[in-house]
């Protein structure tokens, strides 16, 4: 009997144990999800940024016409970019804008004519400022934010 006793309070002391290790994961866990989640929510604020078309080049795009920007979004000649341009002076992949810590940044793609930014070549990565002017090729655009 008394053995018996012993190993039911073993037992119960191991799934207590169990118990204790399973509480303890589940609260590190959601301290671990906290500070991913303040992350994401300084990395992705509200900064709804645009482009708009100033000269189409020898594209389909319309003077005036606007694309607003998500988070990361990719500019080239390739028909699956987020914004496909049609102009033999642009790379298949030729810009990338990335939203980062609620600054927008280009980042030129290794593009054979390369990207202007208000007239000075882009070399690697560069911040973006409202009204800023890109030239990828003959296409030229002004980077807006409305805040």
């Amino acid at each position: 009997m008394v053995v018996l006793i012993a190993r039911i309070g073993l037992v119960l002391a191991l799934y207590l144990f169990l118990l204790l290790i399973v509480r303890a994961m589940a609260r590190d866990l959601r301290r671990a999800a906290r500070p991913a989640a303040a992350a994401r929510s300084r990395q992705q604020p509200d900064v709804p940024a645009q482009l708009v078309v100033l000269a189409q080049g020898k594209t389909s795009y319309q003077v005036g016409q606007r694309f607003a920007l998500r988070s990361q979004m990719v500019l080239g000649r390739d028909g699956g970019c987020d914004i496909p341009v049609e102009d033999d002076f642009v790379s298949t992949q030729h810009l990338k804008l990335v939203l980062t810590n609620g600054v927008w940044l280009a980042h030129d793609m290794n593009s054979t004519n390369g990207t202007r930014i208000n007239g000075s070549r882009l070399r690697g990565t560069a911040p973006l400022k409202a009204g800023d002017l890109l030239d990828l090729g003959r296409l030229q655009l002004r980077f807006t934010v409305d805040r």
